[in-house]
């Protein structure tokens, strides 16, 4: 059968069919390139949204109630320190300033149960935790405040705790270290949980986002060719330049939205990843520090219970810094060791049955340190003081062996001194080595939002020019049949 001449008039029903089939691919086009920007806005959407409750929200919030469990150590390691002092209120930094922090720490926790609470709304089990945690600050504060008072009728000198306030230190510590410290440790790691929960939910939602965006990028391509070949078929024209501007436009489109995605789901894994997990990780290395050096002033204040003391020092220091040791005489020289080693870190597989340098300031620090020799020098800083406040717990812990209880309590209040002592020193340490992965978060945050920020509007804007030029290159041919 051949084909029609030049001169020969195209049957009525081909004209008929050709602006429907035009019409038809027309709308496919248009339903492609109106899913491809469905799909586009909601995968933006949901990223700009992960990066908000991880940058705005959750991120911040659980951050804060990591310094729940700091400022409840802070409480009673003040009282601990007050109590020893007795008569003497100059002894290190004085008993003023000891009240003065306790007060301070005090105004810490209750912030960090506001935001603890808002972090568990919804929750009826942590709402309980959280609410458990204010009413037992309470009963802790009147005993503490018993404590004292009952010390200072006695006026007990330093070293001598009087027998009754004694006896209500050790309520108010138990209740310290049974209650409110493992309640408020269990609520950082809660929120951290949920912090990494809404991360995975929102990373998931962008790579589903990804999976939509390719295939209706796909499919809105391959309506764009179709339309093409069929003018090409149908009209004898080897091009339509619209198309071809639409077809570019579309991979132009598709291939931006898909690059931001995976760059903003990638400042959004390297902010919690090297930034906020890293961060909670140290402010919880602080917090345990915090009572762990408080145990020295317990150790001196309560020789009955002194025995103890010496232990659960050592339980929390293997807690912050690990090395294989069965007393403190040989913890201290392999913290001394591992401070002379860095950056190697003593132990490991090589050496059979030496587990390593674990804990938070050894291989999960040393894992987390961002590029940088900054960032090196501020651990290395870290275990420098470490390795000193081990070396004064030594002196301390064999003053108080050889009977010399002035020497013993001069070494703890030189560690404890907040102008000059050896903790505050390490506490300052480690607070820059938190605040640089804290900057990390941050700036991976606000890298995240920039580069998703442009893109509020760019896939409407490029929809609306597709959209117009497939308009623009069919118009002419269904105008041929008018």
């Amino acid at each position: 059968m051949t084909r029609p001449g030049a001169g020969e008039r195209v049957p009525v029903r081909r004209r008929a069919s050709t602006p429907l089939r035009v019409w038809t691919l027309t709308g496919v086009c248009v339903a492609a390139i109106a899913g491809l920007f469905s799909s586009s806005a909601l995968a933006l959407g949901q990223a700009r949204d992960g990066l908000y409750v991880l940058g705005r929200d959750a991120g911040p919030r659980a951050m804060a109630t990591t310094d729940l469990y700091l400022a409840l150590a802070d409480m009673d390691a003040r009282v601990a320190d007050v109590l020893l002092m007795g008569t003497d209120h100059d002894l290190g930094s004085g008993r003023e300033d000891a009240l003065e922090r306790y007060g301070s720490s005090r105004d810490r926790a209750n912030e960090a149960l506001l935001q603890a609470a808002s972090l568990t709304e919804g929750d009826s089990v942590e709402e309980r935790n959280v609410q458990e945690v204010l009413d037992g600050m309470g009963d802790y504060e009147r005993l503490a405040t018993q404590a004292r008072l009952f010390n200072d009728q006695a006026e007990a000198p330093p070293g001598e705790v009087d027998a009754v306030a004694l006896a209500e230190y050790r309520r108010a510590t138990r209740l310290m270290h049974t209650e409110l410290l493992p309640k408020a440790f269990n609520l950082g790691l809660d929120s951290s949980a949920i912090v990494r929960r809404n991360h995975g939910d929102g990373q998931r939602s962008v790579a589903l986002g990804l999976v939509w965006v390719c295939g209706s990028g796909t499919a809105a391509l391959a309506s764009l060719a179709g339309l093409q070949l069929y003018f090409r078929a149908r009209f004898r024209r080897r091009f339509n330049p619209p198309l071809l501007a639409a077809t570019a436009g579309t991979v132009a489109l598709t291939v931006g939205v898909v690059l931001v995605l995976n760059a903003g789901s990638g400042h959004q894994h390297d902010a919690k990843e090297e930034g906020l997990d890293a961060a909670m990780a140290l402010a919880r290395a602080g917090a345990l520090a915090t009572d762990m050096q408080a145990d020295q002033s317990r150790y001196l204040a309560d020789p009955g219970q002194a025995d103890a003391y010496q232990q659960v020092y050592l339980e929390r220091a293997q807690q912050i810094l690990f090395r294989p040791a069965e007393n403190l005489d040989a913890y201290y020289a392999r913290v001394d060791e591992v401070a002379a080693a860095y950056p190697d870190l003593p132990g490991g597989r090589e050496e059979g049955g030496d587990p390593g340098t674990l804990g938070y300031l050894g291989e999960r620090a040393q894992e987390a340190i961002l590029p940088g020799q900054e960032h090196e020098d501020a651990l290395a800083e870290v275990l420098e003081c470490y390795d000193r406040l081990q070396e004064q717990d030594g002196a301390l812990r064999e003053a108080a062996r050889e009977g010399d209880t002035d020497t013993a309590i001069a070494v703890r209040m030189a560690i404890a001194d907040s102008g000059n002592g050896t903790f505050p020193d390490c506490q300052s340490a480690l607070d820059g080595l938190t605040e640089l992965h804290v900057e990390a978060f941050h700036e991976g945050i606000e890298r995240g939002e920039a580069v998703l920020s442009l893109w509020a509007w760019l896939p409407t804007a490029g929809s609306l020019a597709l959209l117009g030029l497939v308009l623009l290159g069919v118009r002419p041919r269904l105008a041929e049949y008018r």
